[in-house]
């Protein structure tokens, strides 16, 4: 029996509240809520665990039950231990969509090989649904590797995926189990991962930002001809029609607000530092011209990259010049697509996720092509959801208004002493990243995968 189901167990046998354990644990309801749905487990002899088995055995006395508190500790810590040490459900998801990336196995391809429908895998990696054998999930995963990848070559590239020596899975069972522990162990150092984000969203200074950045930027004046229209091919084909596209609208005299959507591999174009450091100064530029950007951000990928993607736009996030969103349906897993549009040019482009050469990308500022892409942009945004919302000091009075509209929601405020400028709000739904200097702005995080990150290392 698993965790939750034991914990279950005592709570349908003391006919207890979520609510009443909370209390009598000391433990939020945020937590007890997470161990009794099998989101979280706690260790072992921790702090949590010891609170919980303590409040169990004193309620148990309290209603008569005879229930003793080492028979209640046995329990549950066997209940941890059939769980293979899962601690963290989406954690094992995170470490699976990071091997099938690394690997690019298609969802079609790697179900095939566990016995899983193609469309069921898609479920599992956006935790629509949930894995219920995860012993005999993880064992179908590591034979298939095994199975597949046993050249030196091949094995050499499941090692740097695995952080270890070739020695280290030179026989098929030593193989197998370190593929088994890899998918539930905090192998990317989850911690600090979450606590380095949260450290420079802590120490930025939008001050500076705008000092070093934004007072130095010049928007141009003078005109870009490129035509009505325009075709690109390849990697290069995509910077340079990104690049043709912000000039454009730089250039034009409108100020609506540009839609943007990318979900084409980074990796090719964040090698290129030189367009990186372009591409920043060209966004600088559109911030000071005063366009407001719709941004839907790709987050159906490993919870490292998403954070490190993240990390990037928090400069741009803290003007509050941008609303950042992500579609909750995962993109497909064979094709790449980007659509960007302004008040001047539309950009639409495509490629094969496998061979990023073969993209090609239109780019246009015919008035009755633009207005289409307009529309499409419009219907993208309706399908897309927050990713955040952000409060920035002008929004104060707002914030506080939503806060005070939540305060049914059972709130926990938290402070944590790495961070001396953030403190942090929690409710089931969100979690509020409060930061009061430099300036005041608070980010109201809405996505499931980056909350229970922030929720883990703050919480657990």
């Amino acid at each position: 029996m698993r965790f939750y189901d034991e914990l279950n167990r005592y709570i349908n046998e003391l006919n207890l509240s979520a609510n009443e354990l909370s209390k009598a644990s000391g433990l939020s309801p945020d937590v007890i809520s997470r161990y009794l749905n099998g989101k979280r487990t706690p260790k072992p002899n921790s702090d949590y665990f010891n609170n919980l088995v303590e409040a169990l055995y004193r309620i148990a006395d309290e209603k008569g039950a005879s229930i003793d508190k080492d028979e209640i500790q046995k329990n549950l810590e066997n209940s941890i231990t059939a769980q293979s040490d899962i601690r963290d459900y989406g954690l094992l998801i995170d470490n699976f969509n990071i091997l099938q990336e690394r690997l690019g196995l298609s969802n079609a391809v790697l179900g095939k090989a566990i016995g899983y429908d193609s469309s069921f895998i898609s479920r599992i990696k956006n935790k629509s649904r949930r894995i219920t054998d995860i012993d005999g999930f993880t064992d179908k995963v590591a034979s298939y590797i095994v199975s597949s990848y046993h050249s030196n070559e091949k094995m050499e590239q499941i090692a740097d995926i695995l952080n270890c020596k070739l020695t280290d899975i030179d026989a098929e069972e030593k193989y197998i189990i370190y593929i088994k522990k890899w998918l539930i162990d905090r192998h990317n150092n989850y911690e600090k991962l979450i606590g380095g984000f949260l450290t420079k969203v802590d120490d930025f200074n939008l001050s500076d930002f705008t000092d070093e950045n934004l007072s130095k930027v010049k928007v141009p004046a003078a005109p870009v001809v490129l035509g009505k229209s325009k075709t690109y091919y390849g990697i290069k084909g995509r910077k340079t029609s990104e690049e043709d596209f912000i000039k454009t609208t730089l250039l034009s005299k409108s100020k609506e607000d540009i839609f943007f959507y990318n979900d084409l591999p980074m990796e090719k174009a964040a090698e290129d530092e030189g367009f990186k450091k372009r591409y920043l100064t060209a966004l600088s530029m559109l911030l000071k011209k005063g366009i407001h950007m719709n941004i839907v951000h790709n987050i159906d990928r490993p919870l490292e990259e998403m954070i490190l993607g993240i990390e990037s736009w928090i400069p741009m996030y803290m003007t509050g010049a941008i609303s950042p969103y992500f579609f909750p349906t995962p993109p497909s897993n064979m094709f790449c697509t980007s659509h960007m549009t302004s008040g001047s040019a539309a950009l639409s482009g495509e490629c094969i996720r496998s061979n990023q050469e073969r993209g090609r990308f239109y780019m246009t500022t015919r008035k009755e092509e633009v207005s289409y892409f307009k529309v499409k942009s419009k219907y993208l945004l309706k399908k897309a959801k927050p990713l955040m919302i952000i409060y920035t000091a002008d929004d104060s009075d707002r914030f506080e208004t939503f806060i005070h509209n939540e305060d049914g929601g059972e709130l926990q405020r938290i402070t944590n002493k790495n961070f001396k400028n953030i403190d942090f709000i929690i409710s089931k739904k969100w979690v509020a990243i409060n930061k009061k200097l430099s300036p005041e702005i608070h980010f109201v995080i809405y996505n499931e995968k980056l909350n229970n990150a922030i929720k883990t290392y703050l919480l657990v």
